[in-house]
């Protein structure tokens, strides 16, 4: 079973949790305290505390009886600018830990659900025009989460947050990244650029890689070989794609250490996006 985790706190969440039981017409009951929808292949749970406090929340559920084999957050997501988003991303930290979960600790992502997911909704933006999507580098808790996971948002005012286009866009998606049978895709920890990734939401929309943890340039200086090979084991990456542009020869040293350490390639952004162009169709 794929796991659907929304927030009672969580306006955005619960406006996707209403699309998803529309859509799903699931059964419910209780899973201990939380409310649960089951609808065979995916589940939707309810908590009550905010999605970037709920660390170890799969071995929570775990112990209430409960079997599934990843986790997907439903969130809202929030930023001064206003901008009307959709956007995903894997949860943890490099350095400190002032959103959740603890400091140099990363959750398990969900690569291939991710992807899946991207071109699911990369087909809809038709319908709610005035939104874009948008990757998100590695930020906020949970880290404490080793089930496969991300977060898949919708941004950034309450304005958006309880708009039920944007809820249905985000809930249909998801339903078809968990039933998209399509596995074939190359994996990668990206490196370089700022908090919105833009180089690797061009990859992930217009090529056969998806990623993992992706790292912004701020984070540079707490980056270290640990923290960079736990990233790329957790993602299974074959590949660090790099922001050519944003990345500092120091990280660039960094990198290569760590690709021959693992016997995997370093890739530009720009060579990716010339050799693995994503046919459609």
């Amino acid at each position: 079973m794929h796991l659907i985790v929304c927030s009672t706190e969580d306006l955005a969440s619960q406006n996707i949790k209403e699309n998803l039981i529309d859509i799903l017409d699931p059964d419910r009951r209780k899973v201990g305290e939380y409310d649960f929808y089951d609808a065979g292949d995916i589940g939707i749970i309810e908590i009550k505390e905010r999605l970037i406090y709920a660390d170890y929340l799969d071995e929570r559920l775990r112990k209430l009886g409960l079997s599934f084999e990843e986790i997907l957050f439903a969130s809202r997501h929030s930023s001064k600018d206003g901008r009307k988003i959709f956007t995903v991303h894997v949860s943890g930290n490099v350095a400190t830990a002032d959103y959740g979960g603890k400091p140099y600790s990363l959750a398990k992502p969900s690569p291939i659900r991710i992807k899946n997911y991207v071109l699911a909704l990369k087909d809809k933006l038709e319908r709610k025009p005035e939104f874009e999507f948008t990757l998100e580098v590695t930020h906020h808790g949970p880290s404490e989460i080793s089930t496969p996971s991300a977060f898949y948002e919708i941004g950034s005012t309450e304005e958006e947050w309880k708009d039920e286009v944007a809820g249905r866009l985000v809930a249909e998606s998801l339903v078809e990244a968990i039933r998209d049978p399509r596995s074939n895709w190359q994996i990668a920890v990206g490196v370089g650029g700022t908090h919105y990734a833009p180089r690797q939401t061009e990859i992930i929309l217009t090529t056969t890689f998806t990623f993992g943890h992706n790292f912004a340039k701020y984070t540079f200086e707490g980056l270290n070989r640990e923290i960079l090979v736990k990233a790329v084991e957790l993602s299974g990456a074959e590949f660090i794609v790099i922001d050519e542009k944003s990345t500092t020869s120091a990280i660039k040293s960094l990198i290569r250490e760590v690709c021959e350490k693992l016997g995997i390639e370093m890739l530009k952004s720009k060579d990716v996006k010339r050799k693995y162009k994503l046919v459609e169709g």
